[in-house]
C-alpha cells in the first residue's frame, strides 16, 4: 500500500531505532512481533513472488511517502508483551484485539501518522475485507466519544452529529478513513502468555473508508508523535520509548522483527550509536538534524538554522 507506512521505509535496515524521553521514569517494557511478509512464516507469504517484485513493492511505498510529506496536512475531511505484525507488500502488520470480549484484527503499523483506527460495522463504503468486521454493539466496553472530549478538540477535522465525534483522516495516496471517535480496550498479544489489555484507549471506529488495503487488514496503528498515537496514549507507561529491529528484507529465517515498547525498547551495547529526535511542527512526524554527508573523503556540511 502506497505512501501510509513509515516503516516501510526502513526495510533494508537491520536495526531502525525510534526513541522519544518523554518521561522520567519508563514503565514495563514490551515488545510487538512483526514477521515480514516475504518471510514464510508469513500467512501473505507469496513463494512465486521474485526480488524484483519484493524491491518494486518497497519502492512504491517509499515513494508515496513523499506525497505524503508534500501535503500541508495529513488529516482532510470527504508488564512483558509482544504480538505480532507482518509486513504486506511492503506494510508492516500488527495483531491486536478490540473490545470485549477480544476482537482479533490485523492493522497496519504506521510511524508516520498518529490515529489507530479500524472497520467498524456498519460499515457504509468500504473496501472489500474477506476478514470479520469490527461490531461495536458486541462490545461491552466500547463508548463514543463526546465532541466536548480533549481527543475530539485535537483533531484538526472533525463533526459533530448528536454530541458524538465524528473524524476524518486522509493520506498522501488518497487512502482516508472517516468514523466515529471511540474509547475501547485494546489488547497486545504477549510473549509470556499474559495478554497486555490497555484500557479507554482512543480510536477511530471506521464506517466509510477507500484505499489500496488488502483484503486481510482491518486498520491502523498510528505510532506517530500526535495526540491521539499508541505512542502517546502509552504516555509515561513506556517512558515515551519505543524501538523496532527488522530483519533482512530477504530474510528466509523463522526469525522475526520487533517492535519494542518502554524499557524494552531501550538499545544498548557495543556498536550502538545514536542521534537526537527533534520536535517540530507538526508533531507526528520525527525529525533528524542532518549535519553532514561524506561521499568518499569529501564531506559536505549543511547550513545549520
Amino acid at each position: 500500500m502506497a505512501s501510509i507506512v513509515a516503516l516501510a521505509i526502513f526495510t533494508f535496515c537491520l536495526f531502525c531505532l525510534v526513541s522519544i524521553d518523554a518521561a522520567s521514569e519508563p514503565g514495563n517494557g514490551f515488545s510487538v512481533e512483526l514477521i515480514n511478509r516475504d518471510s514464510p512464516t508469513s500467512p501473505f507469504y507469496r513463494p512465486e513472488e521474485t526480488h524484483t517484485q519484493r524491491f518494486a513493492n518497497a519502492f512504491r511505498i517509499s515513494i508515496g511517502r513523499v506525497h505524503h510529506f508534500n501535503q500541508e496536512s495529513s488529516s482532510v475531511f470527504p508488564t512483558m508483551a509482544e504480538s505480532k505484525v507482518f509486513n504486506n507488500q511492503g506494510e508492516y502488520l500488527m495483531k491486536i484485539s478490540l473490545g470485549t470480549p477480544a476482537f482479533e484484527i490485523l492493522a497496519i503499523a504506521d510511524t508516520g501518522s498518529d490515529p489507530i483506527w479500524t472497520k467498524c460495522l456498519p460499515c457504509i463504503e468500504c473496501y472489500q475485507q474477506d476478514a470479520p468486521i469490527f461490531n461495536p454493539k458486541s462490545s461491552s466496553t466500547y463508548r463514543d466519544l463526546s465532541c466536548s472530549t480533549r481527543q475530539c478538540r485535537s483533531l484538526s477535522e472533525r463533526k459533530c452529529k448528536r454530541n458524538q465525534c465524528h473524524y476524518s483522516y486522509s493520506y498522501g495516496d488518497g487512502s482516508f478513513t472517516v468514523g466515529n471517535l471511540a474509547a475501547e480496550t485494546i489488547t497486545l498479544g504477549s510473549t509470556s502468555g499474559r495478554p497486555v489489555a490497555l484500557a479507554k484507549s482512543v480510536f477511530g471506529c471506521g464506517h466509510n473508508m477507500s484505499g489500496a488495503f488488502s483484503g486481510q487488514v482491518s486498520g491502523l496503528v498510528g505510532l506517530g508523535g500526535g495526540s491521539i498515537s499508541l505512542i502517546s496514549q502509552l504516555g509515561s507507561s513506556i517512558g515515551g520509548k519505543f524501538s523496532y529491529c527488522l530483519v533482512p528484507f530477504f530474510s528466509r529465517t523463522a526469525n522475526s522483527s520487533k517492535l519494542n515498547f518502554g524499557s524494552k525498547g531501550v538499545v544498548s551495547g557495543e556498536g550502538t550509536m545514536s542521534t537526537p529526535l527533534i520536535r517540530k511542527n507538526p508533531d507526528t512526524f520525527y525529525f533528524l538534524t542532518l549535519e553532514a554527508i561524506s561521499v568518499g573523503k569529501k564531506r559536505i556540511k549543511f547550513p545549520s538554522y
